[in-house]
């Protein structure tokens, strides 16, 4: 029990933690030295779950594995990202899937993590932002780009599916009727009945598409902005209406 406490204690002696494998590994150490020693503290396990809930996120919006202790090492290590901008970007994440708890808000929380969970050696901490070495690490092109082609594709798989399933027809559409409506999502169920032309079938086809509901929300007011309808809609909307618009 003592070799083990004193692993934990000595972590940052130890080799850097690179990937989840690793931290996972750790933090079950962590949790067996704590049941052999009685403690309650469950830290260890809200830091696992945190990183866990990063590599959820950063997985949909991939739309493939991402590990998330890679992930933060290409960022900070191979891009040469500081850690503002390491925060800066995955908070970007987070908020597109309307996540309001975010991996780390703070400079000085993920230097903390860094540094005691993963063992890492930070780069000069020293150094203010308006040296050479601070501002070289801008968010790299190769990054810019490749968050583009995510958001290009989605727009196309959205697009692809709308073309198929809607005809634009406002003979049937009311403005009144459309005004009268006390909650978003049935303007939005009359939206689509009435001016998109959009069956109940083909709005359910939505959900072959692997997309989150605000992407299908940014597309949707997307489409109400190029038809001039003073409108908008959030992901809650979306999701409401998957329930509401439905066969029975």
């Amino acid at each position: 029990m003592d070799e083990l406490k004193n692993d934990i204690d000595n972590s940052e002696k130890k080799e850097p933690i690179l990937n989840l494998k690793d931290f996972i590994e750790r933090q079950e150490s962590i949790e067996e030295y704590m049941q052999v020693c009685k403690f309650r503290r469950k830290n260890h396990l809200k830091l696992l779950d945190k990183i866990l809930k990063l590599e959820e996120i950063l997985s949909k919006h991939f739309w493939k594995k991402i590990d998330p202790i890679q992930y933060i090492n290409k960022l900070y290590r191979e891009d040469n990202l500081s850690i503002d901008w390491v925060i800066k970007h995955i908070n970007e994440i987070y908020d597109k899937y309307w996540e309001e708890k975010y991996f780390y808000k703070y400079t000085g929380s993920l230097q903390m993590f860094l540094r005691k969970a993963l063992n890492w050696k930070l780069k000069d901490q020293k150094e203010n932002k308006k040296s050479p070495s601070y501002k070289s690490r801008e968010k790299p092109a190769s990054l810019i780009a490749q968050n583009k082609a995510e958001q290009d594709k989605r727009k196309a798989l959205f697009l692809s599916w709308y073309i198929i399933n809607s005809n634009i027809d406002t003979t049937t559409f009311d403005i009144n009727v459309f005004n009268n409506y006390k909650f978003k999502y049935e303007k939005f169920i009359y939206l689509l009945k009435n001016y998109f032309m959009i069956s109940i079938d083909s709005y359910q086809k939505l959900l072959e598409i692997n997309l989150w509901n605000q992407s299908f929300a940014d597309r949707f007011n997307e489409l109400f902005k190029e038809n001039n309808i003073d409108f908008e809609i959030s992901h809650k909307d979306v999701a409401r209406v998957f329930e509401k618009y439905k066969k029975d």
